[in-house]
């Protein structure tokens, strides 16, 4: 009764009930005018309100099957890119603000702006659906609401694997809804830094590393006259032996199987080539070991071979040519479906593999080369880049 006469009480102009409902009331319709508000912000008219989406994705957007399809079922932009959960929404549109900000900065002001960062920005987005397991996605889409006698052959075999394997919706479903940015334009950059560190650091270091495949010389008259004596091969450690101009005598350790003698390989008993001989350099080839393998019955050479070579394409720090083997492997593979991890199969298994995927990506014959050493050597059987780096 005490507390019901307080509330009530005339010692002050307004009773306290009074107040209470009042901000009650204030507080419901600050609420309702909040939560419309944010709700606003998910309709399709808010998202294309400004030119940048509506002259870019938006035109892509209305191409797709989410815009247009026989069920007459829309996504739209919320629908993929906010959390339909409260809590989740509301982090989300704080961090929206960010993006009002590069609105009114200009940095995607231009179809030109727009695509030099369409790369990153769509990275942005993929590495956010892969770290909830492409929750929006599934907010419409289950596996097991899917009835896959009546995909198509090829797609319902994909995603039965896809679900068998845990796979998330983003790692084959990049381009869905919107144009896919130019893959190589991460790699290519990555390429341009290593070739201005190499230039930077002038191959001054006694143990370097090859980011493009190189010829070799036998001496340095060979070299100025450009008679080559094979090929080194990318990625490939080096140790400098001796220094003249814009020469490098340089040697290249590995293992030749016995009787195959025009190439050198990384490790023994792993298809990995580290250099390409011609007949004149065979007989400079050193023998250090011979080791039989009872289980190939092969013999194998550890060997090494002394060659000049130019000290362009020679770095000294690995971990920048490895994370451009990286970005070769994910912007060349991850489109069409999830990339496994490179350990996931055995060094000589990446060969076929390879081979078989050589048609699906746009690479050229170096940067296929250099790709398919670094899946090797970071293989199941290999141990990973840390042996050699």
């Amino acid at each position: 009764m005490k507390i019901w006469q307080t509330l009530w009480s005339r010692s002050s102009k307004y009773p306290l009930i009074i107040l209470l409902f009042a901000a009650f009331v204030i507080g419901i319709v600050f609420w309702g005018g909040f939560n419309t508000a944010m709700e606003y912000t998910n309709t399709m008219e808010f998202c294309v309100s400004c030119h940048e989406m509506k002259d870019n994705v938006y035109e892509e957007y209305k191409k797709t099957v989410h815009y247009s399809n026989a069920s007459g079922v829309r996504a739209i932009c919320s629908d993929c890119h906010v959390p339909k959960e409260w809590v989740p929404k509301l982090i989300r549109k704080v961090k929206a603000t960010n993006e009002l900000y590069h609105h009114f900065m200009g940095t995607i002001g231009t179809k030109e702006k727009f695509e030099a960062r369409r790369l990153q920005m769509a990275k942005k987005v993929w590495a956010e659906m892969e770290a909830n397991d492409s929750h929006e996605c599934r907010n419409c889409h289950s596996y097991d609401a899917m009835s896959f006698e009546k995909q198509h052959a090829n797609a319902s075999k994909e995603m039965q694997k896809a679900m068998q394997d845990g796979e998330t919706c983003i790692a084959c479903h990049k381009g869905i809804a919107h144009t896919l940015p130019d893959m190589s334009g991460g790699y290519r950059l990555m390429f341009e830094e290593l070739v201005a560190k190499a230039d930077a650091e002038g191959a001054k270091k006694d143990h370097l590393m090859a980011f493009m495949s190189k010829p070799i010389f036998l001496d340095k008259a060979a070299a100025g006259n450009n008679k080559a004596a094979g090929r080194l091969m990318a990625p490939t450690p080096v140790d400098v032996i001796d220094r003249d101009g814009d020469l490098l005598q340089v040697r290249i350790n590995g293992w030749q199987q016995d009787k195959v003698d025009r190439v050198i390989y990384e490790l023994q008993g792993q298809r990995i080539f580290t250099s390409v001989l011609k007949k004149n350099a065979i007989e400079t080839v050193k023998r250090h070991e011979t080791v039989y393998d009872e289980d190939t019955e092969l013999t194998w050479h550890k060997v090494s071979i002394d060659v000049w070579v130019d000290k362009t394409g020679l770095i000294a720090d690995a971990e920048p040519l490895w994370a451009y083997g990286d970005e070769l492997y994910t912007a060349s593979c991850s489109v069409c479906h999830s990339t496994p991890a490179p350990s996931h199969n055995l060094a000589n298994q990446w060969i076929g593999i390879m081979k078989a995927m050589k048609r699906f990506v746009s690479l050229d014959k170096e940067q296929y080369r250099f790709l398919q050493k670094y899946l090797q050597l970071n293989a199941k059987d290999t141990g990973g880049k840390d042996h050699h780096g």
